[in-house]
């Protein structure tokens, strides 16, 4: 039985997190999201294939792209 080694924990290590970029991205990550769960379809996942329900994602994406234009 494979058991894979366990890595002790590094206590002091300086974080390579750049605060602004993150909060930026995190704000259009957490907006995006928002959006993409007013599709009920989307929120509530009726499709059983992952290609069916990657194919409604990006017809979301299409809609809110072209809400966000207008």
């Amino acid at each position: 039985m494979d058991v894979n080694p366990r890595r002790k924990p590094k206590h002091g290590r300086p974080y390579r997190l750049d605060g602004k970029a993150y909060k930026s991205m995190r704000s259009a990550v957490e907006r995006f999201f928002s959006w993409i769960t007013s599709f009920r379809r989307l929120s509530i996942r009726y499709e059983r294939l992952a290609s069916t329900f990657l194919a409604f994602i990006q017809i979301a994406c299409i809609i809110i792209y072209l809400r966000v234009l207008q």
